[in-house]
């Protein structure tokens, strides 16, 4: 089964420095810019949303710079956002996982380990609740109870063609996706690989909840994916510069992947 990829740069970060990016501090401070996006899948039933971003709101109380949000992507694609079947959280960070009701009629999908790690003992450490905010939990445990919610354990192929499996490392429920394209099989990567930088190098993130994982994870996205150019990282400003615009107006954020 082929399906259509495409991805929207929602905000930036031009003052991030290298060595706020990778663990153990390499590269000192060298600028490495960084990127924000969220997906959108077209497949033979409809749209998939992977990962839900964040608003203008978050990205200013975080510091970024707000670029074009969720809602701007949908309706330049022709997306009735109240038609999307199927939304998928790699994990509850609020980059990736705010404004979830922008899907008013989505189920939404997520590893097990996530929500029993964002509402388990771990979130007593700062250093492992940062980048969480307790609304985005809070209103995924009302989606839980409200039955739209699937939290899944491990491998589920979620859709044909469209595969989702646990990584962790980055946060222990981290999940990445797996799906045909016309270029052959594409991962998405989430924060298993911020960057390409991160993935030739082999050094994570350094937000982290195991350090393993995380390197293993590196490994299972190569293993995944056709090409190591089909594994699409969450944070890179390569993944919006190197692929071309979806159509007029999408220039340098929102682009085609597939």
């Amino acid at each position: 089964m082929t399906w259509e990829a495409y991805a929207v740069r929602y905000a930036e970060d031009t003052h991030r420095t290298e060595a706020r990016s990778f663990l153990g501090g390499a590269g000192g401070d060298a600028p490495f810019p960084f990127a924000y996006h969220a997906f959108l899948l077209k497949g033979p039933d409809g749209w998939v949303a992977f990962d839900t971003g964040a608003d203008e709101a978050a990205c200013a109380r975080y510091g970024k710079s707000f670029v074009q949000g969720l809602p701007r992507a949908m309706a330049l694609l022709g997306i009735d956002p109240a038609a999307v079947r199927h939304v998928v959280q790699t994990h509850l960070h609020w980059d990736h996982a705010g404004q979830p009701g922008l899907f008013p009629n989505a189920t939404f999908h997520m590893q097990a380990r996530e929500m029993a790690f964002v509402t388990g003992p771990a979130m007593r450490h700062p250093m492992l609740r940062a980048g969480y905010e307790a609304a985005d939990i809070a209103a995924h445990v009302a989606l839980l109870h409200q039955g739209r919610l699937m939290l899944h354990d491990g491998r589920v192929d979620l859709l044909p063609g469209l595969t989702l499996l646990h990584a962790g490392g980055h946060t222990d429920g981290l999940q990445f996706a797996v799906l045909g394209t016309r270029r052959g099989r594409m991962v998405l990567a989430g924060d298993v690989v911020a960057t390409r930088a991160h993935l030739d190098r082999r050094i994570p993130f350094p937000s982290l909840f195991h350090v393993g994982d995380a390197l293993a994870g590196f490994e299972a996205v190569l293993a995944a994916a056709d090409a190591p150019e089909l594994v699409i990282p969450s944070h890179d400003p390569w993944v919006a510069l190197a692929h071309p615009p979806a159509l007029a107006g999408g220039e340098g954020w929102l682009v085609r992947l597939d």
